[in-house]
């Protein structure tokens, strides 16, 4: 059964598929999407965002937009906390590009300085009028959905500067092999796991796999499964009261001086901060986990989408 007050839509004849809702903010999950884009915009309270390796504080009205491919993760720095999110097929740009490219946008993070931007205002507005109007289920809504969502993707296409990212060609069995893959990375990722063993696992050339790894996920096997694994280490520093010297043997991880080496990297600080920081009550005990808040009834939620659509 979906989840109430998270919604999707699909027009298949176009390879669009769309996500929406809004959601409070609690510690970091850190995922990504494959072939998705992301956009978060703060409704309330204040985040901390890691997109890449970058860490973004946010504050209420700023957006944040995450290309496809992208590990990312929000914290909630305030309480109370909630944010809108809305995903959207890479492929909504397929008519405009060669079989094997994608756009990557250049948009910045919004903050005090340039979230009145007229491009962060559209993002904000044409993004609230996709969820109230699929919250709202009136016998206009298809036609308001579709249309706010193509303003939305000619918004990003006319204002936002962005690259055109090319990976080398596959082919569809190609990526089935790599969805096998990613399955067995899932399922062993806690275990010593090496590029020899995937290969083995799926009877191919190591070289080969190697290859094909990196040109259908646009990273390589290596650094994909220190951050799966690192997705697990976050929820069992927030969740459990496991050592930090267990949560790393418990994810897969060499050693702690490891783990605490690829923690700050990409997060600016020690395992030992995060967990200091962390607010007792603003956790998430289900790994990837979200809790989903009404467009219509959260006081917070309805006072926002009016303000992004009295424009």
């Amino acid at each position: 059964m979906p989840e109430k007050y998270y919604y999707d839509i699909q027009w298949p004849e176009n390879d669009l598929y769309v996500t929406c809702y809004a959601h409070d903010l609690f510690n970091f999950r850190y995922h990504w999407h494959d072939s998705e884009y992301e956009i978060d915009i703060i409704l309330k309270g204040k985040a901390e965002f890691c997109s890449g390796n970058e860490i973004y504080s946010l504050e209420e009205n700023d957006v944040i937009l995450i290309n496809p491919g992208v590990f990312h993760a929000s914290f909630s720095t305030e309480e109370d906390s909630k944010a809108l999110v809305l995903r959207f097929s890479e492929k909504a740009f397929s008519s405009f590009l060669g079989k094997y490219e994608r756009l990557n946008f250049l948009l910045k993070p919004s903050d005090q300085n340039t979230r009145d931007l007229r491009v962060y205002k559209m993002i904000r507005y044409y993004s609230a009028l996709l969820l109230k109007t699929l919250a709202s289920e009136n016998r206009f809504s298809s036609l308001i959905e579709r249309s706010s969502m193509e303003m939305l993707l000619s918004e990003l296409c006319m204002s936002c500067d962005h690259t055109i990212f090319r990976f080398p060609e596959y082919n569809e069995n190609n990526k089935a092999v790599i969805g096998q893959l990613l399955n067995y990375i899932d399922e062993h990722y806690a275990e010593k796991l090496s590029l020899d063993d995937i290969s083995k696992y799926i009877r191919y050339n190591r070289t080969y796999v190697s290859t094909l790894f990196k040109n259908v996920m646009g990273t390589n096997f290596h650094n994909y499964l220190t951050k799966k694994r690192l997705s697990h280490a976050l929820f069992e520093l927030g969740a459990t009261d496991k050592t930090i010297t267990q949560i790393v043997m418990d994810c897969g991880f060499t050693d702690l001086k490891a783990f605490n080496k690829t923690f700050r990297d990409i997060f600016h600080y020690l395992p030992t901060e995060y967990r200091q920081r962390l607010n007792p009550n603003r956790i998430i005990r289900a790994y990837l986990h979200q809790i989903y808040v009404s467009p219509d009834e959260d006081p917070a939620v309805c006072r926002k989408l009016g303000e992004y659509l009295s424009l």
